[in-house]
């Protein structure tokens, strides 16, 4: 059950990470270099959900 789960929280974050990378398409280095940091300072996924739906809206805001 476990291991159904964390898979479905890999899958969840590849597609967020997907939509960050196209809605900051003004700045692409940007989004790559936030993806990268949360991948290497965050190891909980959902916290990774979490700040990365936290830099959508902020960056939906902005325009």
């Amino acid at each position: 059950m476990e291991k159904e789960r964390l898979a479905q929280l890999d899958e969840v974050l590849l597609l967020v990470d997907i939509i960050t990378l196209l809605l900051v398409e003004d700045r692409p280095v940007l989004g790559i270099v936030f993806i990268g940091l949360l991948k290497v300072i965050a190891k909980d996924r959902m916290i990774r959900i979490a700040f990365i739906l936290l830099i959508i809206v902020l960056n939906v805001n902005s325009r």
